[in-house]
């Protein structure tokens, strides 16, 4: 089975997460972002690139045992003001799944500034990556198949103009998709696409459908230490 531990952040905020501050809860603060990556690191933890995992994987290669991967969807400025000095800290890399055509959190409360292009290209010129999360975080299965198209078409060229490099790898809003929306994504050049834990646990399966894990404000390090275990996705899929 080939498989890679992905964990999946939001936003990062500077204080303790509170449900006025981040009504969705799905944001954990910069003190316990930091104290997920050193538990990681005293363990022996390092990640890859999702570019470089997608290789080995359409390859039929595999990843070593203590490897995982971290990424951020929506594209929050906080993954770079507060973020990046920390992974630069455990010297980790991370991926933003970036929403092209907007600049707030529009699909929650409008109050969250997005990573502008310039935050992208600092972010990109650190060593990190950037995906595609669509452009504008619809729910790519509820619109009409020719609008799904061409949203993901234009996100991937809007990316790629902006920072000068192809953008190879999608995560799903909302984690959602269908075989004809993955398709889609294949067809507008991704090599890969990621949902969430309603995936198949074998990456093998379908490239275009493959699994990760959210990290949520209640998470403690030893349960972060859990999602990065190999066996966590049939842990994931007994207890339902």
């Amino acid at each position: 089975m080939a498989y890679l531990p992905v964990l999946t952040y939001h936003r990062l905020l500077a204080q303790d997460p509170t449900v006025r501050a981040d009504p969705q809860r799905i944001s954990v603060s910069q003190k316990q972002f930091r104290g997920h990556l050193r538990w990681l690191r005293r363990l022996g933890y390092q990640t890859i690139g999702l570019d470089d995992y997608v290789k080995k994987l359409r390859s039929g290669l595999t990843t070593g045992g203590r490897t995982f991967a971290i990424t951020f969807d929506d594209g929050y400025e906080e993954v770079l003001t507060l973020g990046l000095p920390i992974l630069r800290e455990f010297g980790y890399m991370a991926t933003v799944f970036a929403v092209s055509g907007e600049d707030h959190n529009r699909w929650d409360d409008g109050r969250a500034r997005l990573m502008s292009d310039e935050d992208l290209r600092a972010w990109r010129q650190a060593g990190m990556e950037v995906g595609a999360h669509s452009g504008h975080h619809d729910h790519l299965p509820q619109v009409p198949l020719e609008a799904a198209r061409k949203d993901l078409k234009d996100c991937k060229a809007r990316l790629e103009s902006v920072l000068g490099n192809p953008i190879l790898t999608l995560a799903y809003p909302y984690g959602e998709s269908t075989p004809a929306v993955e398709a889609a994504v294949r067809d507008a050049g991704f090599n890969a696409a990621f949902a969430t834990d309603r995936a198949p646990a074998d990456h093998a399966q379908n490239h275009y459908r493959l699994r990760r894990v959210v990290v949520f404000p209640r998470n403690t390090p030893w349960e972060i230490l859990m999602k990065v275990q190999r066996w966590y996705p049939t842990y994931q899929d007994w207890k339902r």
